[in-house]
């Protein structure tokens, strides 16, 4: 029987993760009560888990091919400035307009839903961009998009990819959220609808140029405002119909830019 090396990647990145967040998340949190920059330093340490297990595991994922070739394929596409300017806005924009109308609705200043915290800017920065952003694109935009892109068209791969990425999230909906009661399913809805859509579109920069650069800054762009947001569950539904009408338009533009088959 022929091995399914993506289901297995999968299963492990998800023992692992829920593992970390359990045994190492946990135990800094309820038992040492390890003060915020330092709780962010070990949410960093889970966010990488993909990336690790992928290239410590590699024979188990990939036994035919080195871990070089790979990590060179997945950073060989060209690094073109205004797509990279382009990959980062999108999603750090959409946050900002997602807030500007929220603030509106509400009656209040947007800048009074942004708080600066207990790090300082430039840490938090460079803490959010250290984080997922680089920790995980390798597994999921490296490993998971090749495997799934074997099995299905573009759509369908997509999905099922954003699917797996957000889900393993979870466990963070659960533990690290500020969100109970009824506002849990909006937030949880936001979260499958919002992830989702941010996979369509790193698989449509990737398709233009196979380089790891643009999810990694398409994925700071949606972090980095989550990191002094603190906005009420009406965001989050302001967010998500935005995502959803954005993505259909990109993948209606998609579709009738698309050339005919046989076409070069």
């Amino acid at each position: 029987m022929k091995t399914n090396y993506l289901k297995r990647y999968i299963i492990s990145s998800y023992m692992l993760v829920w593992g970390l967040i359990i045994a190492v998340g946990g135990s800094a949190s309820l038992v040492f009560h390890a003060p915020p920059t330092v709780m962010w330093l070990v949410r960093n340490l889970i966010a990488w888990s993909p990336t690790y297990l992928l290239l410590i595991g590699w024979k188990h994922f990939r036994p035919g091919e080195t871990r070089r070739d790979f990590v060179k394929r997945c950073f060989s596409g060209k690094v073109k400035p205004h797509l990279l300017m382009l990959s980062f806005c999108l999603t750090f924009v959409i946050s900002l307009l997602s807030l500007g109308i929220f603030s509106l609705a509400e009656g209040r200043a947007m800048l009074s839903y942004l708080h600066l915290g207990e790090t300082a800017l430039p840490l938090s920065i460079f803490l959010s961009f250290t984080s997922g952003p680089t920790g995980e694109e390798l597994g999921w935009r490296g490993f998971m998009r090749e495997e799934f892109d074997k099995r299905y068209p573009f759509l369908k791969s997509s999905l099922c990819q954003g699917l797996v990425w957000c889900f393993w999230h979870a466990l963070l909906w659960v533990v690290d959220s500020d969100f109970t009661g009824w506002k849990a399913f909006p937030y949880i809805l936001s979260n499958i609808v919002v992830i989702t859509c941010i996979t369509v579109w790193m698989n449509m920069f990737l398709e233009k140029q196979n380089n790891l650069l643009y999810p990694v800054l398409l994925h700071f762009g949606f972090n980095i405002v989550y990191v002094f947001l603190e906005a009420d569950i009406g965001f989050f539904v302001i967010l998500t119909v935005l995502y959803l009408a954005i993505t259909s338009l990109a993948l209606e533009v998609r579709k009738r830019t698309a050339l005919p088959p046989g076409s070069k």
